[in-house]
């Protein structure tokens, strides 16, 4: 995961600021784990054999990995409901990953800008407080995963996210947003006069690709990590990717007014937002189901983005749009398109005939009034009021639990995110000055580039049959190329007519006239001049 972030992110951004993005992603790491063992495990799984309302909202057992006597987070008289089937130090180390990934999130929203001490603080609170709590709710025994009895949820109702939709991508992209808000956009990322975007690309197509295609691995590690429904898993996580990049690739050339932009950055980029998706429910769903997913996603990946750009939100890797709506569509419609075998499908429902409450023992319904509760079964006794005969409405309760759920974790994020963020813009230590923005961070804070001019170069006078001393003959002023010789760079006589002030455009207009012949010659079109402009005039837009 960190090594495509890595990539990615490093791509994204001008080359003058590789060298800060890749020490982040590298602290990400590093600052993660150690923040992770001193107290971010323990908020996240303090083991309980009990359930009070003391925890239902954080843990507080195993600062610094203290007490290594780790048991799957449960509650008396209930099943386990989130499958941990590593040893202690195992379960550490995966879910630290987890929690370096919504940091890491973060991180790429802020490039080009963010400064190096405010990128620690915020990294320690997201990867050490914030997002263990979350899990601490989803994935130890907190509170949506163990619903208060007085909600009288059915018995198969609690908030399922198996791979982190929400506690993981959720809260790293509602981080990011608010992060972009209160630290504004890159200098000259809208027009001063018109506020219309401008475009700053990316120095590296190639690492961007290579990053998304390593990302993808670490998606797949993400499921096969958890241990159940693997084949499944990863199966309905391919297929969830893919569908939402073909998507937004079609939108794309569907629509020929977007700008260039879109047209290189979109289709890896919605690939992550169909990945994301599927976190929350990779595990149950039907496959169709899950391209269904992508497809949607693939649209609102889409829309979102570009409604930040129209609120002049800057997110340079797209942060925002891929975590943020991949992960609360995946975690919305994960029991919508479950498999038929879950009760809480809501496409597969039966309706009250099969989804209710009777004592008979001919009855279709799943509960009896008497049911004791089966930890095996993987069931619990049915709520007091619960009356024979009555629906339960499985598939519905379970969409709302899913609803309150990541409404619950956005709230809390956006609710530490806000002053956290507000506080390092009113100390002005946020952001960087603006001559460093410009000018880049990498020599400033890291007295490093990443493409250090004095790097390059070789001691020899010639690169062999591709040298310039054996292309050209001294007629086009310091051997440059005009676009024959790209062409058929070989040729001396390739080198030579070169405009050394034209751009490729004018160069492929002067080919053109050169060696093909001119439609206003000789007659052909009558009124009209003989010749083309020799000069072409590139404005500054094109």
């Amino acid at each position: 995961m960190q090594s495509g972030f890595a990539l990615i992110e490093a791509g994204a951004v001008r080359a003058k600021n590789v060298t800060n993005i890749l020490i982040k992603n590298l602290l990400d790491a590093c600052v993660g784990a150690l923040v992770y063992w001193a107290c971010g495990f323990a908020f996240a799984f303090g083991e309980y054999s009990s359930y009070s309302y003391a925890n239902r909202f954080i843990g507080h057992k195993h600062f610094f990995l203290s007490y290594p006597d780790y048991k799957s987070p449960s509650i008396d008289n209930y099943p386990v409901r989130v499958f941990h089937g590593g040893s202690f130090y195992g379960e550490f180390f995966f879910n630290f990953v987890f929690a370096a990934t919504a940091t890491t999130i973060i991180s790429g929203a802020l490039a080009e800008r963010v400064e190096f001490g405010a990128y620690l603080v915020y990294g320690i609170i997201a990867s050490g407080f914030i997002q263990p709590v979350t899990v601490h709710w989803a994935w130890s025994n907190g509170w949506l995963v163990y619903p208060p009895e007085s909600l009288k949820l059915p018995p198969a109702v609690w908030y399922r996210d198996y791979a982190g939709g929400g506690n993981v991508h959720a809260v790293g992209g509602i981080a990011a947003l608010v992060s972009c808000i209160f630290i504004g956009p890159r200098l000259g990322r809208f027009s001063a006069k018109t506020g219309e975007k401008v475009h700053i690309p990316g120095h590296s197509t190639p690492l961007t690709c290579l990053g998304a295609f390593i990302l993808f691995i670490g998606f797949l590690s993400m499921v096969l990590g958890h241990g159940q429904s693997v084949a499944q898993g990863v199966t309905n996580l391919t297929l969830g990717g893919a569908a939402s990049g073909l998507t937004s690739m079609m939108i794309v050339n569907l629509e020929p007014k977007v700008v260039d932009w879109w047209k290189y950055t979109i289709r890896s980029n919605s690939i992550k937002a169909g990945m994301v998706s599927m976190c929350a429910g990779c595990d149950v769903l039907e496959p169709w189901g899950a391209v269904i997913i992508g497809i949607i996603v693939g649209f609102a990946f889409y829309y979102v983005e570009h409604f930040l750009i129209h609120m002049k939100v800057d997110d340079p890797v797209g942060s925002v749009a891929v975590h943020l709506v991949g992960g609360v569509i995946g975690v919305l419609l994960a029991p919508v398109f479950a498999k038929k075998e879950h009760e809480y499908s809501w496409i597969h429902w039966k309706g009250c005939d099969y989804d209710c409450v009777s004592d008979s023992v001919n009855s279709t319904c799943l509960y009896s009034t008497s049911f004791a509760g089966d930890a095996s079964e993987g069931k619990r006794a049915l709520h007091p009021n619960w009356q024979n005969g009555d629906c339960l409405y499985t598939p519905f309760h379970q969409f709302a639990w899913q609803l309150v759920g990541i409404l619950a974790i956005l709230s809390w994020t956006i609710v530490c995110c806000i002053p956290l963020f507000f506080l390092l813009w009113k100390l002005r230590v946020l952001r960087v000055d603006a001559d460093t923005e410009v000018r880049g961070i990498d020599i400033a804070y890291h007295g490093e580039p990443a493409y250090p001019i004095a790097a390059q170069g070789h001691g020899w006078d010639n690169e062999g049959e591709f040298s310039v001393s054996n292309l050209a003959d001294g007629k086009t002023g310091g051997g440059r190329r005009d676009v024959k010789a790209l062409l058929n760079p070989h040729e001396a006589e390739s080198w030579e007519g070169m405009n050394p002030e034209a751009g490729l455009v004018a160069l492929a207009i002067a080919y053109r006239e050169k060696y093909y012949k001119n439609p206003y010659a000789n007659g052909i079109c009558d009124g009209m001049e003989a010749t083309i402009a020799p000069t072409l005039v590139l404005s500054t837009e094109f």
